[in-house]
């Protein structure tokens, strides 16, 4: 019985992580920085899920490619806007406007402005404005020239999703899987073999 339940719940976990573990799987840094509170501060673990830009959509934060050392990765920022939008502020406005509408920010700290300076870009095709949620720390490497700076769509590298705790369940049930098959084959042999000898006992 132990067995049969092992095999089942062990199967069961593979099938979850097989269905819902996404292509690439998952990797994870650390912020270095507050650029991202309250959304993901210093220090903390970022877990991403890596995929290409055709995979990526406003509002989500993406992992870019830093260049330095070759093959690094680090947190961009939020995407607020893509190829062919029009992103500006103007001081005193409430919000970034975006393609002549207000753009809602839910994920920015409270009591904080969407930008430190105003600004009017054009996204090119084939680049992203990815800015840090906390403006006032992100602004001196969002903002290089005054103005949002963009990135090409070729550096993304994955999108931050939430902790995957449903991964460390499923390899938990694996686990306990694999320890009630082993306990309960062990069980059936010493009974098989308990048997045995019962049978050769002369009377």
């Amino acid at each position: 019985m132990l067995v049969v339940l092992g095999v089942a719940m062990a199967f069961a976990a593979l099938v979850a992580i097989g269905r819902l573990m996404p292509q690439g799987g998952y990797d994870g840094l650390r912020m270095g920085d507050e650029s991202m509170a309250p959304f993901s501060p210093r220090g903390a673990a970022v877990w991403y899920e890596p995929c290409g830009a055709e995979r990526v959509h406003r509002g989500d934060v993406v992992v870019l490619s830093t260049g330095k050392p070759a093959g690094a990765v680090g947190v961009g920022g939020r995407v607020v806007a893509v190829g062919g939008d029009r992103l500006s502020y103007q001081v005193g406005d409430r919000t970034l406007m975006l393609n002549g509408n207000p753009l809602t920010e839910p994920y920015l700290p409270a009591g904080s402005q969407p930008s430190v300076v105003a600004f009017d870009v054009q996204v090119p095709e084939g680049r992203v404005v990815a800015l840090g949620d906390n403006r006032a720390v992100a602004y001196g490497h969002d903002f290089p020239n005054g103005r949002p700076g963009t990135f090409n769509t070729a550096d993304i590298r994955g999108r931050a999703v939430p902790k995957p705790d449903w991964l460390l369940v499923a390899a938990g049930a694996i686990s306990l899987g694999v320890l009630l098959t082993l306990v309960g084959g062990g069980l059936g042999l010493s009974a098989l073999i308990t048997r045995r000898r019962a049978r050769t006992t002369p009377a």
